[in-house]
């Protein structure tokens, strides 16, 4: 038997030995040569081409080995100079995304005469394009949209679609439970007429909260110069400490707001249980009756469902910015955001 004076490995033949030499050790030794400047400048295929098929490929087998870590770490940076960061990928694996984008808004016309709401562009990007384009930058890949009006023209790739045809007669909170079967882990919920920050995305995904919702305390300064759309409507929070003890519109007294609710929440596993075992419990218990703000369960708001976990003790959380989003609701709204998006979506 003879032995090979590097790796030790033996063999029957000098044959034998003389092409593990060049296999294994001119791969290895080449690939040390190689790895470090395949970060600084391109490896071109003649060089791969000039090898045989079988040292090419341990060649490439030897590279990634000895140099992985380094190659991978290199890529990944230059993806997220491109807005990609895939160092995310493996945080948040098991987190879904829900985005309820079914209804008309009336107050948007003519605007929204030939599409829905969430296709208007801002800065050559559909408002749900933003919207897709953060939840993925973050890593979060597994992505439901309910649709209602004109939904057949939301038709984005590796999207789970669900259909709510009874848009004209049923609420967000209705919308949402289209897309149930997708609450089996935590996800995230998300209205389809805001634009905001990947900070702020990011910061609700770092919460460690079972039912969380991001809150901006900032929320006055939306309402200067807004006339088409009423602070009335605006979905207020009152907090105690790190918990939400109100949410609604039109309920909290000016002195006891803390920050309006944005339309970005977040429910861990353990959160979206609670959610569908009380919307069961809702469905049985108050059927025809007044649920909190909305005259029946079929037409309730979002944030109707909230208070009532809240009422039932549920521990809802708030994770507070200042700035980095908007809602979209009024020609109004859409005029000063396209005008003014960079600025709007600084958060402080």
């Amino acid at each position: 038997m003879i032995t090979c004076d590097i790796c030790g490995a033996t063999f029957k033949t000098v044959q034998g030995l003389a092409g593990h030499k060049r296999l294994r050790h001119g791969a290895y030794g080449l690939a040390d040569e190689l790895g470090p400047i395949l970060t600084s400048k391109q490896l071109h295929r003649k060089i791969l081409n000039s090898l045989g098929e079988k040292l090419a490929d341990r060649l490439a087998k030897a590279i990634l080995e000895s140099h992985g870590q380094e190659i991978l770490s290199f890529y990944l940076e230059k993806l997220s100079h491109h807005g990609l960061d895939l160092h995310s990928l493996e945080r948040y694996t098991n987190v879904k995304a829900i985005i309820v984008a079914a209804g008309e808004s009336k107050r948007l016309l003519p605007l929204t005469t030939n599409k829905p709401e969430c296709l208007l562009e801002i800065e050559d990007k559909t408002i749900i394009g933003r919207g897709l384009e953060n939840l993925r930058t973050c890593g979060i890949y597994d992505i439901a949209v309910v649709r209602g009006y004109q939904g057949d023209k939301i038709n984005y790739p590796a999207i789970q679609y669900y259909e709510n045809r009874d848009y004209q007669s049923t609420g967000i909170l209705r919308s949402l439970f289209y897309a149930e079967s997708e609450m089996d882990k935590g996800f995230i919920f998300c209205y389809s007429d805001i634009v905001y920050a990947k900070e702020v995305l990011e910061r609700l995904l770092q919460d460690q909260s079972d039912i969380s919702l991001v809150v901006d305390t900032d929320w006055e300064s939306h309402y200067h110069h807004r006339y088409q759309h009423a602070i009335s409507e605006a979905e207020l929070v009152r907090v105690k400490g790190d918990r939400i003890m109100q949410v609604g519109r039109n309920i909290i007294s000016p002195d006891e707001v803390h920050g309006e609710f944005i339309g970005l929440a977040k429910f861990s596993k353990k959160g979206a249980e609670i959610l569908k075992a009380n919307y069961e419990w809702a469905i049985q218990n108050y059927k025809a009756k007044v649920f909190h703000q909305a005259p029946s369960l079929d037409v309730a708001y979002f944030t109707d469902m909230i208070q009532e976990l809240i009422d039932q003790g549920y521990p809802v959380c708030h994770i507070d910015i200042r700035g980095g989003w908007a809602e979209i609701d009024t020609v109004e709204d859409y005029r000063r955001v396209s005008r003014e998006l960079q600025l709007i979506l600084r958060v402080s």
